[in-house]
């Protein structure tokens, strides 16, 4: 089943308003006064301009596909503490175990946290330094990455 997208306003004005002259022909009738008057089409939005620098999302993307294809026997995963939730999810959450300040990415055969940051307009959190004092304080390495390409070559330097 193709889903078609709803008609805006104008559109609807526009298909009655066909109709309403079909009608009218079909009945040997004029069309009502004012009827043909022009209606003033609704402003849409510009598309918004794209960001100057990637989100960390879509870098976080790029390093993990990165990542896999130059190490397919290592594990690498995510933990998912920033995304977006209701109340009652992010409490139910909460009380599982998530935490703020873990690591974005964790590789456990290498004892390694990664927190991805955007290349500009990051900053660090106090609960993320704290869990990479404890990171570091247990054996592990830590790295804050500024884009994918600082965490390749950040990697790549371990």
């Amino acid at each position: 089943m193709v889903m078609k997208r709803k008609p805006t306003l104008n559109e609807t004005i526009r298909a009655n308003e066909k109709a309403l002259r079909g009608l009218c022909f079909a009945a040997g009738k004029p069309a009502p006064e004012g009827f043909d008057t022009p209606i003033k089409e609704a402003k849409t939005r510009a598309p918004s301009k794209p960001a100057e620098y990637p989100l960390e999302h879509d870098e976080q993307r790029a390093f993990v596909k990165w990542f896999r294809m130059q190490y397919p026997k290592v594990r690498i995963f995510a933990v998912p503490n920033a995304a977006m939730r209701d109340y009652k999810l992010a409490a139910y959450l909460v009380a599982e175990g998530l935490t703020a300040g873990v690591p974005d990415l964790l590789v456990l055969d290498w004892k390694l946290g990664i927190e991805m940051k955007r290349v500009k307009g990051s900053t660090i959190s106090d609960e993320q330094r704290g869990w990479e004092l404890y990171l570091r304080n247990i054996g592990w390495h830590h790295i804050y990455a500024y884009g994918c390409k600082d965490a390749i070559t950040k990697v790549q330097q371990l």
